[in-house]
C-alpha cells in the first residue's frame, strides 16, 4: 500500500479504509499570520510546510449565484467604508484590521427583505446561466480526469444560503413565522446546485465535496434540532442522493461550533462527517469516535489554543488525540480553523513536525527528553 497517489489516500483515509500514513495536510494560512512569521525570518516556505500533501484540485463550477453582485462603496472615510458585497448585502468593514484574514463583519442590510425580493435572486441563480463552467473547461476535464490529488468540490448548504439572504435574525424569525419562504429560499438554490453541477459532475470524478454550514454556536445548534430535521435534512438527502449518483465518495459538511446536536442528522441525510472540529466550541474528537466508532470522518480537532503555548502543551494535545484517531480511522490532523498569529512559527514547526512523525510512524519523543 505504499505506493497509494494523495488521491487515494485521501478517499481511503475518509472512508475509514487502511492507509499508508495520514495525509499531511493544514488549514491554508492566513495574510496576519504569515506576515508574523517573515519577521520571525520565514522565508519561502521552509521544508517542514513544503511537506505538506497538496489540498487537493478545485473542480471550476459556480453553482451559486451566479452572476455576483457588483460591489459598490456607499461610503467611505479614514475608518470605514459602507459597501454592497458581492452577495448584494450592505456592510460596515473597519479599515485598520489589526489580524487581517481575520475579519469581523458588520452587516446593515441584507438582500432579501421580502418576497418582491426573490424574482432578481431566481435569476441569479438560473443553472443556465452561462459562465459557470470556464472557457477551458474541456481542458479542466482532462486534468482533473487524471489527477493525483484529491478532486474538491466546495458548495453552499440551505442554511448558509438562506442566513446570507435574509441575515441570521431574519432566518430564524422566518422559521418560525415564514416558513413558506424558507422553503422557497431552499428551493432556489439547491435546484441551481443540482441541475448546474450535473453536466460537470458527469465528465468529472469528484472525491469530495464540502458543504458549507457553519450553524452552530459554542455550545448547541443554532436552530433547534427539530427545525433541522423538519427544514433541512430532505435537501440534505436530496443533496447526499444527487452526489452518490454521481460518483462523490466523500460529503463532508464544514461549520464552526458545537456539532453534537448537529452529528446525528448529518449521518442521517447520508453523509460522511464534519470539519473543523472546533475545540473551543466543546468538540471532543476522542469521545465523537468512541460514541460513533467507524463513523464521523472528521478533518482538524487540533486546538490551536495549544499552539501558542510551550512545546509540552503542544506535545500533549497533539499526542492525546491524533495516534488514536490515526489508528480508528477517519481522521485528517490539522488545526480546528485558521491558524492565528499569536502562533509562533517555531510552535507551528514543531507541530507539524509532530504530525509528520506521527503519521509516518516514527518514534516521538516527549520535548524534556528530545536530544
Amino acid at each position: 500500500m505504499s505506493d497509494l497517489t494523495q488521491r487515494e489516500r485521501y478517499i481511503r483515509v475518509l472512508s475509514f479504509q487502511a492507509v499508508d500514513r495520514a495525509p499531511l495536510m493544514e488549514w491554508p494560512i492566513r495574510s496576519s499570520t504569515l506576515d508574523k512569521w517573515k519577521a520571525e525570518g520565514l522565508t519561502g516556505l521552509p521544508e517542514e510546510l513544503a511537506q505538506l500533501d497538496s489540498h487537493g484540485a478545485g473542480v471550476p463550477i459556480s453553482a451559486g449565484m451566479h452572476p455576483a453582485f457588483d460591489e459598490n462603496i456607499i461610503e467611505e472615510t479614514g475608518e470605514y467604508k459602507v459597501w454592497v458585497d458581492s452577495s448584494g448585502a450592505v456592510r460596515k468593514d473597519f479599515k485598520d484590521q489589526a489580524t487581517p484574514g481575520f475579519v469581523t463583519r458588520s452587516w446593515l442590510k441584507f438582500p432579501v427583505e421580502t418576497r418582491a425580493d426573490l424574482p432578481r435572486f431566481r435569476k441569479k441563480y438560473d443553472p443556465s446561466t452561462s459562465g459557470r463552467y470556464p472557457a477551458d473547461w474541456s481542458e479542466q476535464v482532462s486534468k482533473l480526469q487524471s489527477s493525483a490529488v484529491p478532486v474538491l468540490w466546495d458548495i453552499l448548504g440551505p442554511f448558509w444560503v438562506v442566513r446570507q439572504w435574509i441575515g441570521f435574525e431574519g432566518t430564524c424569525i422566518a422559521f418560525r413565522d415564514d416558513p413558506a419562504l424558507i422553503e422557497e429560499m431552499i428551493d432556489i438554490s439547491m435546484n441551481c446546485i443540482l441541475e448546474a453541477a450535473r453536466p460537470g459532475l458527469q465528465q468529472v470524478k469528484v472525491d469530495r465535496v464540502i458543504i458549507n454550514e457553519d450553524m452552530a454556536y459554542k455550545t448547541a445548534s443554532m436552530i433547534s434540532p427539530e427545525m433541522v430535521r423538519k427544514f433541512l435534512l430532505p435537501h440534505y438527502r436530496r443533496l447526499n442522493d444527487f452526489f452518490r449518483a454521481n460518483g462523490v465518495k466523500v460529503v463532508i459538511v464544514d461549520s464552526d461550533g458545537h456539532c453534537g446536536e448537529l452529528i446525528p442528522i448529518w449521518l442521517d441525510a447520508g453523509f460522511d462527517g464534519f470539519t473543523p472540529v472546533e475545540i473551543a466550541a466543546g468538540n471532543d474528537p476522542v469521545a465523537i469516535r468512541r460514541q460513533y466508532p467507524g463513523q464521523v470522518a472528521m478533518m482538524g480537532g487540533i486546538d490551536k489554543r495549544e499552539l501558542s503555548k510551550d512545546r509540552q502543551a503542544i506535545y500533549n494535545e497533539v499526542m492525546r488525540k491524533v495516534p488514536y484517531l490515526i489508528e480508528q480511522g477517519g481522521y485528517i490532523p490539522h488545526v480546528d480553523h485558521a491558524v492565528p498569529p499569536d502562533i509562533s512559527l517555531s510552535n507551528f514547526l514543531y507541530y507539524r513536525e509532530l504530525l509528520r512523525d506521527i503519521s509516518l510512524n516514527k518514534p516521538v519523543a516527549e520535548p524534556s527528553t528530545a536530544s
